[in-house]
């Protein structure tokens, strides 16, 4: 019986070393400074840029505020471009002159023109991988995570046949995307964040014209992004501009569409991590909170797992040509 558990053991750490890199296994940190402090570049348009009509304050803006709101510090640059696809703004050199490298961002949200993703697939992957990809992949910090702004379902659904549909074609080719990516990143689920507010409010109080972002819609946004770089639930974030109720009616649904880690806690103190979506991975390397770490890359490749069955069974006739002549001509019978 020792034999067997040995060779037991010995077949599952040839698998292991089988089925890809062994840092696919664990978990990611993320940097302890990024839990009170992130550099952040917008690339984008208005879904980024509208203004609260409480404020005038964007996305980018109110973010800052609920991050003060923490004791927290966020800094950041933005290359908008009204009405226009990342492709034209690429070509009105609007986001070039922040992606040099002179300057590390710790994250980079690209947001994508709104009905691109879905209209025309080739071109919203090509912008990403070939026109932007490698200034991004220069302008990160070493740890540094690029955002792909997942842009929401227009109250105008054509060509679809449901807002099922359409929010079904935007998670497909968002997550086609960021497997074609070779730059760490991770998606920004503002889509799904939308749909679950959906479920009880009507699409005008998220969008005032069927596309640009409500008061609301803006508060929401900044919650999901603050969950992704801070690492935190957006519960209890000030409420700004918006009644206490409402505020915390938008945070619990951001909760629910990000994965975030907690900090580890004081000893006997109860933990919420909230409620996960494996499809997001928010972590840059390094530090002291933890994520998940999925990987288009993770799991057995067939000729990985061959090989490391070849090696175990291997092992195994070593093994029982030992016990042979250790006990002479008896059978091997465990």
């Amino acid at each position: 019986m020792k034999l067997l558990a040995r060779a037991a053991a010995l077949v599952v750490i040839c698998l292991l070393f089988a089925c890809g890199d062994v840092s696919q296994l664990q978990t990611h940190r993320s940097s302890g400074a990024l839990t009170t402090s992130a550099n952040v570049l917008f690339i984008g348009n208005s879904l980024t840029a509208t203004q609260s009509s409480a404020t005038g304050e964007d996305l980018p803006a109110v973010l800052a505020r609920l991050a003060s709101g923490r004791q927290k510090t966020l800094t950041y640059k933005e290359a908008i471009d009204l009405g226009h696809t990342l492709q034209e703004s690429w070509a009105a050199q609007i986001p070039e002159p922040f992606l040099t490298g002179a300057t590390h961002y710790d994250f980079i949200v690209l947001q994508e023109y709104s009905t691109l993703a879905v209209q025309n697939p080739t071109a919203f992957y090509d912008t990403a991988v070939s026109t932007y990809q490698p200034s991004i992949a220069r302008s990160l910090a070493s740890s540094g995570t690029l955002f792909l702004f997942e842009n929401w379902a227009l109250t105008d659904i054509s060509p679809f046949a449901t807002r099922v549909a359409y929010t079904a074609a935007l998670d497909a080719n968002y997550a086609t995307l960021s497997t074609k990516l070779s730059t760490h990143n991770a998606i920004a689920p503002l889509s799904r964040a939308f749909e679950k507010v959906l479920e009880t409010k009507p699409q005008s109080y998220l969008m005032y014209d069927g596309l640009h972002p409500t008061d609301a819609a803006i508060y929401l946004n900044a919650c999901v992004f603050y969950a992704l770089l801070f690492g935190e639930s957006p519960a209890g974030l000030p409420p700004l501009y918006l009644s206490a109720t409402e505020a915390a009616f938008l945070q619990d649904a951001a909760a629910k569409v990000v994965e975030f880690p907690v900090a580890a806690p004081d000893a006997g103190a109860a933990t919420d991590a909230g409620i996960p979506d494996k499809s997001v991975d928010p972590s840059p390397d390094g530090g002291s909170h933890t994520f998940s770490v999925p990987s288009a890359s993770a799991g057995c490749s067939s000729s990985g797992a061959v090989a490391g069955w070849g090696v175990a069974l291997a092992a195994l006739a070593i093994f029982a040509r030992r016990r042979r002549t250790a006990n002479g001509s008896a059978a091997w019978n465990e």
